[in-house]
């Protein structure tokens, strides 16, 4: 019997934990939806759109890192702006720099698909002119890579030379490759950028709460000599300056 007893103690004390578990899981889902409604509805308020966003869930970038992404670009005025990976963040970049009245971004997209997508919203809303999309298949990089799986996933990515005649990066945002290009899909970034920079110029990486991204974030700081900054956005934003 009182074995039976510890037994029963034993299962209701697994069960309080659990649930206690739960609980505060769902406590940390409640507050995030309520953070990217309140940073969708403040995006909203700064955008000049005549239309809607593309959907901001799933894969597509978190309202909370468009907005701090469209204030940046608001109170920073940057000249020449380059992003890897489109959609709802080139609209939100486009938008800032029509509003600021100066500026330039280069979007680089690998799919056919998605640029469509991106070019044919950016017609809509008057903003191509603010923006150079350029495709690229994901090639071979042939540069120094720190992806250790590279005999089962070559490492791939854009075709650098499409980057050749940018010059004083002020921001670079990093949001693609997909990460399952390779083991660090987006490291070759920063090499591909290196005498393009600003003095002045910041990194912003998407998903860097991800193993990956935030890896990344740190050897470029070690290489480079940045300061590297992990804000807890819904998704993370590693910032480099």
């Amino acid at each position: 019997m009182k074995d039976n007893y510890n037994d029963i103690m034993n299962l209701l004390k697994e069960l309080s934990v659990n649930q206690l578990n739960i609980q505060k899981e769902q406590k940390k889902m409640l507050e995030n939806n309520y953070t990217q409604i309140e940073s969708l509805i403040w995006l909203k308020k700064q955008l000049k759109l005549k239309g809607r966003l593309p959907p901001l869930r799933g894969w597509a970038a978190s309202p909370d890192f468009l907005l701090k992404l469209h204030s940046h670009i608001l109170n920073t005025r940057p000249y020449n702006v380059v992003e890897f990976g489109s959609g709802a963040s080139t609209i939100v970049i486009a938008d800032a720099l029509r509003q600021n009245g100066v500026g330039r971004l280069l979007s680089m997209e690998h799919s056919q698909f998605y640029a469509n997508q991106t070019i044919s919203s950016l017609r809509s809303e008057c903003l191509n002119s603010w923006v150079d999309i350029r495709i690229s298949n994901l090639v071979a990089w042939n540069g120094f890579h720190i992806n250790e799986r590279a005999d089962m996933k070559p490492s791939m990515w854009y075709q650098k030379e499409l980057l050749t005649d940018v010059q004083n990066i002020s921001l670079v945002v990093v949001d693609g490759p997909p990460a399952s290009t390779c083991q660090y899909a987006r490291y070759p970034a920063l090499l591909a950028l290196e005498n393009h920079l600003s003095d002045d110029v910041q990194i912003w990486m998407d998903d860097a709460s991800r193993k990956e991204e935030k890896v990344i974030c740190q050897k470029w700081a070690e290489d480079y000599g940045f300061n590297f900054e992990l804000l807890s956005l819904e998704k993370g934003l590693g910032i480099l300056c």
